[in-house]
């Protein structure tokens, strides 16, 4: 049967040493803020130092344990409540365990972090076996205690029912409605070392969910000491938690008691947040920090490429900007709609906003190579023609163009959001759809304005994913909570095929159908207007090494180690575990 080879791929291993790939790292704004994508092993060095501060470059041949290291970021985190926050992911993965991770380009589960092995005797029987002596840091209500399958029932509980958890569907799924008086009883834990549950149906992305940084694996007595744990973390994970100031800095120190005995590698990881960009560009150059936070352009990237004293490396990035459209008018009316695709130049785009390395998105992003619409197909639907889009607003009834407002986040380093939300003000006003831009705080947009849908139109780089299930479903007419769409949009034929591509265990009937979606959601024009999307590039001192990197310019599914395409086959720790410095 499709589903039991399906399963039988993602857990043919009980242990596999495939390292995590970096983009789940990069799972919210601020993972690409502080951007730890593409800060591998592979290094683009020139030879020795060049008069600035970096030392002169040796490639030791194992690495050294001990040191710190201090990487720039560019937004601030609001919270580490891996449950309930989106903006501190990237930290969150350092500071608690996993089930296991996740190579995106293999599509495999890496049972290398709480989990060692996965059952699936069907398709919806989930049985996990837990690695013993996994302990909490010496910090906090749960200090030195070891994790055991009531802890990972409790987290997805926790997980699947706090009010602002960014996505509960799965949750849904297992416990065949909403609710923890539901979740609860179907989440089974016949010993420490075991847990398992039954789906009510299959649900294809399950497996890739579990590897999201928002199922983080935190103590019951953690959980029952604190509400929320936006500003305190007691986890297992390879560093704990020294410092918290969310607008100012974030510092951890090693855990003594992790589980990989020799790992982390690293005393210290210290995040310093500069939301200012050039100023956190200047730190980075200046030797004040390590790894770069600021996003960089195209030709920054490329004179830290020539420097001997850098390591850099770039990938398409998986953040994909849209404009939002609640269904009511003017956006209600499929001609709005159109005419607004059709006065936005995407060429222009990216020129102006990607260095013209971009690309055009349809509903699911372009890296997502297999799952996304060809390239040509896009380019020929989205058309550039202010005059058929005047014709088709007139049509409409606004014959005058109408005035609405644009809200976005206010994110002072990362210019390319209010620079693309002018460019498509410019765009717009020439067909007299004139916007008003309102900048809102990065909090009050994802809590005020995004998830409860209070807007008429709304402008945010979607977050990364690299499961086709989760872009769709903001077409759904549940939306990604599960429990409603933030555009008012419903279309039952599309709900559909939606569900039938998360049932579907054939890969190529799989990727028909998602096909077949983004075909009958083109032509809707919404309710979301996807944009294009380009690269993202890194840089760090090459005295620190990351045991991976993705390199964009050849294959984006392949990792790149050493300056050869390799598939993912190196690390043997949970992210974060095996950075290290020549600086001890």
């Amino acid at each position: 049967m499709e589903e039991q080879n399906y399963w039988k791929r993602l857990s043919r291993k009980r242990f596999s040493r495939r390292a995590m790939l970096g983009t789940t790292a990069t799972t919210a704004l601020g993972g690409a803020a502080a951007f730890v994508v593409g800060c591998g092993g592979g290094d683009d060095d020139n030879g020795g130092p060049n008069g600035s501060n970096g030392p002169t470059r040796t490639t030791p041949s194992s690495p050294t344990p001990g040191g710190t290291i201090t990487q720039g970021r560019l937004l601030s985190v609001l919270g580490i409540d891996p449950h309930i926050d989106l903006t501190g992911l990237d930290i969150d993965l350092l500071l608690y365990p996993y089930l296991y991770n996740w190579a995106p380009g293999r599509e495999e589960a890496v049972f290398n972090n709480f989990a060692e092995a996965l059952e699936l005797p069907s398709p919806t029987e989930f049985i996990f076996t837990l690695r013993p002596g996994v302990k909490n840091s010496p910090i906090g209500p749960a200090a030195d205690q070891e994790l055991t399958s009531e802890d990972v029932k409790q987290s997805f509980i926790r997980r699947g029912t706090s009010i602002t958890a960014p996505d509960k569907r799965f949750a849904f799924k297992i416990a065949g409605g909403a609710g923890a008086e539901l979740l609860a009883p179907a989440l089974i834990t016949p010993d420490p070392y075991t847990f398992s549950f039954n789906m009510s149906e299959p649900f294809v992305p399950g497996v890739r969910e579990m590897a999201n940084p928002t199922w983080a694996m935190v103590s019951k007595v953690v959980m029952e000491r604190y509400l929320y744990l936006s500003q305190d973390a007691f986890g297992a994970g390879p560093f704990m938690l020294d410092e918290f100031r969310g607008n100012e800095r974030v510092v951890m120190t090693r855990n003594p008691n992790y589980f990989i005995k020799d790992r982390p590698y690293l005393d210290g990881i210290t995040y310093i947040v500069i939301t200012e960009s050039s100023s956190l560009l200047s730190a980075f150059t200046t030797g004040q920090h390590d790894v770069n936070g600021a996003i960089l352009t195209r030709d920054q990237y490329e004179e830290f490429r020539d420097d001997g004293d850098f390591s850099v490396a770039t990938a398409p990035s998986l953040f994909y900007p849209v404009v939002h459209l609640k269904m009511r008018p003017p956006f209600d009316d499929i001609k709005v709609r159109e005419a607004m695709d059709l006065a936005i130049n995407r060429e222009e785009m990216i020129n102006n906003i990607q260095s013209g390395e971009g690309q055009f998105n349809g509903p699911i992003q372009w890296p997502q190579l297999k799952w996304a619409l060809p390239q040509d197909e896009l380019r020929d639907f989205y058309q550039y023609d202010t005059a058929r889009a005047k014709t088709l607003l007139a049509e409409a009834g606004y014959p005058d163009g109408f005035n609405s407002r644009l809200k976005l986040p206010k994110i002072s380093g990362a210019s390319f959001i209010a620079d693309t939300a002018v460019l498509l003000k410019d765009q717009l006003g020439q067909v007299g759809i004139n916007i008003e831009i309102d900048e809102v705080e990065l909090g009050a947009f994802i809590g005020s304005t995004l998830l409860p849908g209070n807007f008429d139109m709304a402008f945010f780089p979607n977050l990364p994913y690299d499961e086709p299930d989760r872009p769709l479903a903001f077409y759904h007419s549940k939306g990604v909570t599960g429990t409603g769409n933030w555009n008012s949009y419903s279309n039952p034929e599309l709900d559909a095929l939606i569900d039938a591509q998360a049932r579907e265990f054939d890969e190529e009937k799989r990727i028909e159908i998602v096909q077949a979606a983004q075909r009958l959601i083109l032509p809707e024009h919404g309710p979301q207007i996807t944009l294009t999307g380009g690269f993202q590039y890194s840089a760090r001192w090459n005295y620190v090494h990351f045991p991976f990197e993705i390199d964009g310019q050849l294959d984006p599914t392949v990792l790149v180690e050493d300056g050869a395409q390799y598939a993912v086959e190196s690390g043997s720790a949970p992210f974060g575990a095996e950075i290290w410095t020549e600086k001890v």
